[in-house]
């Protein structure tokens, strides 16, 4: 990576693969085993790093994971296969725009998509040698196309299979919590009812459902506040 040209595809697709792996993260490396004439062999590894929590690296993945299902890097979804990624673009500074670009649709000098398996980690670059020259329209599509191409070619006939949840978390429908933080964020139902007799009072009701928990047993119930009806002390203003 430099100031110039940013990340390699090189360091995106490692520094994603941290997220895959639970939040260890491994320098990348091109030879893992060197086997000689004689017979012997010498191997190579790395041992790896934490770079965030367990649960930091799955919370981000199953975010990332909307990215391919109605996100921006929708071209690059299989049905069969769980996967999480990210879109991105470089931007030309005013001075470009104004001066060789000279148009103020969309466009861009660099399009990148980065993805992730259990298994496999894949960053596609696409862009132009002469940085001026843009991308733009279905230009935008591409590197999540190639991206699909390569991991569909890779995993259709041997993926992992799903990212399991780490203790410390739970899942609330389509959101996914840390056990102990504020859980309660729960869609509201607000219904307005109007009594016969007598015909100057009216009621406002709210009721919060009972939630519970999954992964950590507990329980929370949020009270109805509002169960009396109001006397409204001015028949006018009945609705």
């Amino acid at each position: 990576s430099n100031k110039k040209y940013g990340a390699s595809s090189e360091k995106m697709a490692a520094a994603y693969a941290a997220f895959a792996n639970g939040g260890i993260y491994h320098k990348p490396m091109y030879i893992n085993k060197i086997v000689f004439s004689d017979g012997s062999s010498k191997e190579y590894s790395d041992p790896g790093s934490r770079a965030m929590k367990e649960t930091t690296a799955y919370m981000m993945t199953e975010m990332m994971k909307t990215v391919l299902t109605y996100g921006t890097g929708r071209g690059a979804y299989m049905s069969w296969l769980p996967q999480a990624g990210k879109t991105g673009t470089s931007n030309y500074t005013d001075d470009e725009i104004e001066n060789y670009i000279k148009r103020y649709d969309y466009v861009a000098p660099d399009e990148m998509f980065v993805g992730y398996t259990r298994k496999y980690a894949m960053a596609v670059w696409t862009g132009y040698s002469n940085r001026l020259t843009p991308i733009e329209g279905d230009g935008f599509r591409v590197a999540a196309n190639i991206y699909r191409s390569m991991m569909e070619y890779l995993s259709e006939d041997d993926h992992p299979g799903d990212w399991t949840m780490p203790e410390g978390l739970y899942r609330n429908g389509e959101y996914v919590f840390k056990v102990g933080a504020r859980s309660n964020w729960i869609p509201q139902t607000t219904q307005q009812a109007t009594t016969e007799a007598p015909t100057t009072t009216t009621a406002n009701q709210t009721t919060v459902a009972e939630t519970t928990s999954p992964n950590n047993g507990q329980n929370q119930t949020v009270p109805n506040t509002n169960q009396n009806p109001q006397q409204n002390p001015n028949p006018q203003g009945q609705q």
